[in-house]
């Protein structure tokens, strides 16, 4: 199968085709920046296909033309997320394309015929389901839940979406969300009683379960995919932490679940939604404080040939958070 990986060169995009690759698949790239694909993925790529940003359609038929799936991995901009991802389904449906996957927001393959569709879209949001959300409860998943119910009323394309919980690869790297460990304070800080469980699955697990998704007989039939690596409290991370590196923590609590609303709510008071990264970090913590995603991953156990990382070795795997 030649599949199509569009933001090839992001953090879902490389595990997502040394996954492929590891399968036995082709792959192609589609991307901005060639030069920063690691040299053992672009020595193994059928090809790769440079776009200017996310209107260049011609770059776009060129990316799918042949292809058997594609899997959509764009960034976080609001233009990538629909924008992009609208114009990249309408270059699959011309193509005819068979295979769809969608990593932060949705690619499609298929023709436009609205009937008797059998093209596969892997529409993976890897994000909390925001399927129990709101239109408006989240503005990064706006543009998630737009494009859903944009495909579902003009595209043949069934699309597959595969809910995550939280990629630790992505939280604790970046600075304006939730890792809550300062390793050099020896800190361990937090939100609500700390026993409220999350849900976790690293990128390389989610890259297995991305590629298993697209690889399934019925994977044209489109529908919801739940997966995960492990779920844990922020207690229970904490203690697995100070097992690890054999250290004591400090723990703080910052707050309560009223704090973290409060402090939402003067974040969209005081700030342009275009800049909700400024806040986002609070309804993360509304997410799952509250409980409000929770998910049977029902999709791993389906699974079973994928193992998915512990908790204990993703800690010793990442000892720089």
């Amino acid at each position: 199968m030649l599949v199509l990986i569009s933001g090839i060169t992001g953090m879902v995009g490389q595990p997502t085709a040394h996954e492929a690759l590891a399968n036995g698949h082709q792959v192609r790239g589609l991307g901005r920046s060639p030069q920063k694909l690691p040299k053992d993925i672009a020595e193994s790529l059928e090809s790769f296909v440079t776009i200017k940003d996310a209107y260049d359609i011609p770059a776009l038929d060129e990316a799918v033309k042949g292809v058997d799936a594609i899997v959509s991995a764009p960034s976080g901009a609001f233009e990538t997320a629909l924008d992009g991802q609208i114009l990249l389904l309408r270059a699959a449906e011309r193509a005819g394309v068979k295979v769809w996957i969608e990593i932060p927001c949705s690619i499609v393959s298929g023709q436009a015929n609205m009937f008797g569709s059998h093209q596969i879209f892997h529409a993976a949001s890897w994000n909390y389901d925001w399927t129990n959300l709101p239109l408006g409860f989240h503005e990064g998943y706006n543009p998630l839940i737009s494009f859903r119910n944009h495909a579902h009323l003009s595209s043949s394309i069934k699309p597959i979406y595969m809910f995550t919980g939280t990629i630790p690869e992505y939280v604790m790297y970046q600075p304006f969300l939730n890792n809550p460990f300062d390793t050099k304070a020896q800190t361990f800080s937090y939100f609500g009683t700390g026993d409220e469980v999350d849900i976790f699955t690293a990128v390389d697990d989610l890259a297995a379960y991305i590629v298993a998704a697209i690889s399934e007989p019925n994977a044209a039939d489109g529908g919801v995919r739940y997966v995960e690596s492990f779920r844990v409290s922020m207690h229970q991370l904490a203690d697995a932490y100070e097992k690890i590196h054999g250290v004591k923590l400090e723990r703080k609590k910052l707050g309560t679940i009223d704090d973290v609303e409060r402090l939402l709510q003067e974040g969209r008071d005081t700030t342009h939604p275009s800049n909700y990264n400024n806040y986002s970090s609070f309804i993360y913590l509304q997410i799952q404080l509250r409980g409000l995603c929770l998910h049977d991953s029902r999709d791993s156990r389906r699974w079973s040939h994928i193992k998915p990382i512990s908790l204990e070795e993703w800690l010793k795997a990442h000892p720089d958070i």
